[in-house]
């Protein structure tokens, strides 16, 4: 009887113990700029994948620049200031793509990234895409669901409309991207993730979040870029982040595409101002830090 007791006090704790161990939870790692892992239940989602440092960090126009818009901007390096975390590459899952701009998809990270690892993206960007080699490509437009499953659940990606721009005329130039509404889910537990991508919070793209269901956590894609040049600005600014907060009752801002590129012109600090005044919580990490969601 003493051994039958001992036996079943150890099975009790052995279940116990791995019942903890598979507690669900959220982890998101920021790498800087658009770059995010995001672990959840043995999957691993790589976003906008930003793997330059340095000077040189990578290539693209400047929209801050005045240009001809008729003749177009200078091409040139723009520079990292902060460093790049540790990037494990051969633990990547899924590659989420927001769109295709240099600033969301560098060349390191075209020469780095495995060419067949799957790579989900707007199906604006699915021709550019292959052209550099990448073979296992899955476009999405606004609207399209995609469902994979972890080891005890399942994560579900919708794509969302995505305006770069608020001025109609400018659409052609900067093309049409994708933000993501994500819910990881594991038996009764579940969180909801929405990503902007390089959004600004028209009335289009609010609606179209509304209609998906809560969102415990805002990620969005900030730096008020473009607003010294002829684009106007192409990337949210603090005040941007609240007109989203308010509009979908948000209660957890965990913001990314700041202070890490020279490209980026309003600081950070402006947000965190703003947010004091709201009952907001902000979420606010370094490059290589992990918010983790219970």
């Amino acid at each position: 009887m003493r051994l039958f007791k001992l036996i079943f006090l150890h099975i009790i704790v052995l279940l116990c113990s791995e019942s903890y161990a598979q507690a669900p939870e959220l982890e998101v790692r920021w790498l800087g700029g658009p770059s995010m892992e995001l672990h959840f239940d043995g999957l691993t989602i790589l976003t906008d994948p930003m793997l330059g440092e340095g000077d040189q960090a990578f290539l693209m126009a400047d929209p801050n620049e005045m240009f001809d818009l008729t003749v177009g901007p200078n091409v040139r390096y723009h520079k990292r200031i902060t460093q790049l975390p540790n990037v494990d590459l051969t633990q990547t899952d899924l590659v989420l793509l927001s769109h295709a701009h240099e600033d969301h998809f560098d060349q390191q990270a075209h020469k780095q990234l495995q060419k067949d690892i799957l790579m989900v993206l707007p199906t604006d960007d699915q021709e550019k895409i292959g052209k550099l080699g990448f073979t296992n490509l899955d476009a999405m437009a606004p609207g399209d669901k995609r469902e994979y499953k972890t080891r005890h659940g399942k994560v579900t990606i919708t794509a969302v409309p995505a305006d770069h721009t608020l001025n109609k005329d400018l659409e052609s130039i900067l093309g049409h991207g994708l933000g993501f509404y994500i819910v990881f889910q594991q038996g009764s537990w579940q969180r909801s993730l929405y990503w902007t991508g390089d959004s600004m919070p028209s009335e289009r793209v609010i609606n179209f979040v509304q209609s998906l269901g809560p969102i415990d956590i805002l990620v969005p894609n900030m730096g008020k870029v473009g607003t010294s040049g002829p684009l106007g600005q192409i990337s949210m600014a603090a005040k941007d982040v609240l007109t989203l907060v308010k509009a979908l009752s948000i209660t957890k801002v965990l913001p990314i595409h700041h202070s890490t590129y020279e490209l980026y012109l309003e600081p950070i600090s402006v947000l965190v101002e703003l947010m004091q005044k709201n009952a907001t919580g902000l979420d606010l990490i370094s490059e290589g830090s992990t918010a983790v969601y219970q």
